[in-house]
Formats: C-alpha cells, sequence, structure tokens
C-alpha cells in the first residue's frame, strides 16, 4: 500500500524520504510524477508532499537574489510582483506552460526536474544563472547551476530518492541587464514548443558586454549558444549583429526531425529568426535603437 506524507517542515520532508529507503519520492504539482508512476516508468512506496511547508511556497528577494520556493506554482510566479518587476520573460515562459489548471498545481522546479529539453520554464530560466539549492537528510545544502543540473535527456542530477529541491536562486538583474523568451508552436495547444530562445544579456552604450543564449529542444536541457555569444560580446546591439548572431547560433544546435515539432531542416532555418528576435526584444528593453536591414 502507498504511503502519503504531508510534511510541514523540510527537515520532516527529508527525514521521511531518508526513513523511505530509496522508496520514497517528493511530490508537489504532480503534474509529471504522477502520470510517469501510472505508466510504470517511476514506482514509489512513499510519497512526501511538500506544498504545505510555508518556505517552499515563498517568492522573495533575499539579498542581491530573488528566491523562488520550489513548491510557488506556475501561476504564482507568473503573476508575482516581483518576478514581474525583475524577470518579466521568466513570466512569459511559466504563463504558457499547458492549460491554466495544470499551471495552477505544476511548479517551476518541476518544469526544470523534468529535464525536457523544450521546456518553457526550464528554458525562460537557465539564462537568468539560477541556482538550484538541493537539500538531502544530513548533509549541507548544495548548489547546482544549470549546466550541472542536467545530467542526459529526462535526467537531472538530482538523486530523486534521497533529494529534493528547497529553492531556485536567481541574481536580480542590473539597470542595464535585460532578459527575453521566445518560443515557435505549431498551432495554440498545450503542447511543449518546436523551439524555444531565451536570453539574458548586459550592455553598456549599445554595446554587448556579455551575454547568455539557451535554446530548444536541440540538445540536451538548455543549449547554450556559445559561439554566438562569445561572438556578441564586446559588438554594437545592432540588427546585423543579432542577426549574425542568430546563424552562429546553429554552430551549437542539433535538432533533429519530429513529426510533432517539424523537420530538422526547418528549426535549422527558423532558429537563427527566434535567436535574432530575442535579443531584438533586450534591446528594446534597454532602450538600444537599431533598425532593420534586409
Amino acid at each position: 500500500m502507498m504511503k502519503y506524507v504531508l510534511a510541514k517542515s523540510i527537515g520532516e520532508a527529508l527525514g521521511a524520504l531518508a526513513d523511505a529507503q530509496g522508496k520514497g519520492r517528493v511530490i508537489s504539482g504532480g503534474t509529471d510524477l504522477t502520470i510517469d508512476m501510472e505508466e510504470g516508468k517511476i514506482s514509489a512506496d512513499v510519497l512526501i508532499d511538500v506544498t504545505q511547508i510555508p518556505e517552499m511556497k515563498e517568492i522573495r528577494i533575499e539579498g542581491d537574489e530573488l528566491v523562488i520556493g520550489a513548491s510557488a506554482t506556475l501561476t504564482e510566479i507568473t503573476h508575482n510582483p516581483l518576478v514581474r518587476r525583475y524577470f518579466l520573460s521568466l513570466t512569459k515562459g511559466t504563463g504558457c506552460i499547458g492549460s491554466l489548471q495544470i499551471r495552477n498545481s505544476a511548479t517551476l522546479t518541476g518544469n526544470v526536474v523534468s529535464a525536457q529539453p523544450a521546456a518553457d520554464g526550464g528554458m525562460a530560466v537557465a539564462p537568468l544563472n539560477p541556482a538550484y539549492v538541493i537539500s538531502r537528510e544530513g548533509a549541507e545544502d548544495k548548489k547546482l547551476n544549470t549546466q550541472e543540473m542536467y545530467a542526459g535527456f529526462g535526467r537531472t542530477a538530482i538523486d530523486p530518492h534521497n533529494e529534493m529541491v528547497k529553492e531556485i536562486r536567481i541574481p536580480l538583474p542590473k539597470e542595464n541587464e535585460a532578459s527575453s523568451y521566445v518560443r515557435l508552436e505549431l498551432r495554440k495547444s498545450l503542447s511543449l514548443p518546436m523551439l524555444n530562445v531565451a536570453a539574458m544579456a548586459g550592455a553598456t552604450g549599445g554595446e554587448v558586454d556579455w551575454v547568455r543564449i539557451t535554446m530548444g529542444p536541440v540538445g540536451v536541457g538548455p543549449v547554450r549558444a556559445r559561439h554566438a555569444e562569445e561572438w556578441l560580446a564586446g559588438k554594437k546591439l545592432n540588427w546585423k549583429n543579432m542577426a549574425e548572431a542568430g546563424n552562429m547560433a546553429l554552430l551549437d544546435a542539433k535538432p533533429r526531425s519530429n513529426p510533432l515539432r517539424g523537420s530538422r531542416e526547418y528549426r535549422e532555418a527558423t532558429l537563427p529568426i527566434l535567436v535574432r528576435r530575442a535579443l531584438e526584444d533586450i534591446a528594446t528593453q534597454l532602450g538600444v535603437k537599431y533598425e532593420k536591414e534586409g
């Protein structure tokens, strides 16, 4: 018989997970976990519900970081004034996942932990330089960055039978920094996007100081467009350079043909446009004026 534990504190949740001796799983939104259990992909004798732990529901500013509790729902994140003030791009990602009913239960943490390469929430948060705080019974919390978090298709570096994500910490942007999120969908539906791109950049006097660009589904998890990032740093944020950065993003992308998301050729032709649009959005937010060419 399945055992259900409604934890009221992080310590209680971690204790229950440890007591389950490898047969327990943490559940919050459960929109993916319950389906995987029904399909036999995941088995567990104990479910530890963390939705009633106050600090895991909070969205707050702590020092120079935005802290999002692991149990905060997508709806709560999408409409939170702090998130909307500092990271409107993140609310664009969390606000387009599934249906309203799903967003009322699902969490950003769950969207990341599912490790799907086109997950809107996981993609939107990736270029913001998040730190995922991982807790385990009898051990100090550890932090994983985006690259460390993803261990393969559908897999993260978290041991789900002994560890759980407590919160996500995101450095607050400076005045000359902005972020963006764009997606391409086959039609208005509840499905994953054909392509999605997220970016964050800092610029001084219209010149790029640094930029992070992530793309999906073109590999394992959010894939960094490192060639484009390195090339664009130090250059003017004009239309020509943004378009060229989009072209260079293909050097790090390996999209595959998919009957639901389009052919490899189509997505290779479209990806540069999405990267350019993500950069255009950042330029607009930073007040950088540019003229379109071509």
